[in-house]
């Protein structure tokens, strides 16, 4: 059957539905005799797939469907894509080892392109080498560190790890750690630096570092400052941490607390 110019097949053990190429649910028998409204249409109506967060993270999508009988269940459409168009076997499905996964790491990507079957994992587990490869595979094509993480049931750092040689390379970073522009005597000072974008200027311009933020966009904040001949710049989501920095900062490299003490009462 063609719905919307997708190819759909009947879903087994819920007949009224079919389900298209990227994971749309149609509903297209009722059960009883069509009404003047739905008799003649392909289809009767969509069904709508839920996608639900747990400790911040996406978890699979599911769908309210009623077999034969007039019962009602709550099925994750994944499994039911992958069984329909060949991905994977529910015998497969059954076993504790084997679940489906997302090449794109986008569990709200259904379509049949976009999955494929692969081992059970917990967070932070062991990869294999071949699993690696495909990891590297996807850092190349720039698909996001987060993303791959999430495919692979690892941690972001681990797969940057990956990315920068520390892990499954010849033991040396591939991207060099960042350096101060300068000598800084406070070490926490001097790598907390190295992370700023750095721009050359007039080595006599000096100015305390502030916070820019963007009205429209709570999370977009921008720590800025000169200092020894450099104009220092650094993106922060968090307006209360990015405070605290610039504090910090401004005392480490202007003295505020000094200059504080020196002013008088009536200022």
């Amino acid at each position: 059957m063609v719905i919307n110019d997708e190819k759909c097949h009947q879903i087994v053990g819920f007949e009224r539905y079919h389900i298209s190429e990227s994971g749309r649910i149609y509903r297209t028998e009722s059960g009883k005799k069509r009404t003047w409204r739905t008799k003649g249409r392909i289809y009767i109506s969509e069904n709508k797939i839920h996608f639900k967060f747990s400790n911040n993270k996406l978890r699979q999508g599911y769908a309210s469907l009623t077999d034969s009988k007039g019962k009602l269940h709550s099925v994750v459409v994944a499994p039911i894509m992958a069984i329909t168009f060949g991905i994977a076997t529910p015998k497969q499905l059954k076993t504790k080892r084997l679940t489906i996964g997302y090449k794109d790491g986008n569990k709200k990507n259904l379509h049949y392109s976009n999955l494929l079957l692969i081992e059970k994992r917990n967070l932070n587990s062991k990869l294999t080498l071949e699993d690696v490869k495909h990891i590297k595979k996807h850092i190349r094509k720039g698909i996001p560190l987060n993303r791959i993480a999430s495919l692979f049931s690892v941690s972001e750092m681990q797969i940057n790890r990956i990315k920068t040689g520390e892990n499954w390379g010849n033991g040396k970073r591939k991207i060099k750690a960042p350096t101060a522009p300068f000598q800084i005597e406070d070490g926490r000072i001097r790598r907390y630096i190295a992370t700023f974008e750095k721009k050359k200027t007039t080595k006599n311009i000096r100015k305390t570092f502030t916070v820019k933020r963007n009205p429209e966009i709570p999370t977009d904040n921008t720590i800025t400052g000169i200092v020894k001949g450099y104009k220092l710049s650094l993106k922060h989501k968090n307006i209360t941490r990015a405070r605290e920095i610039v504090n910090k900062l401004n005392e480490y490299f202007f003295d505020y607390k000094s200059e504080k003490k020196m002013l008088p009462k009536s200022v």
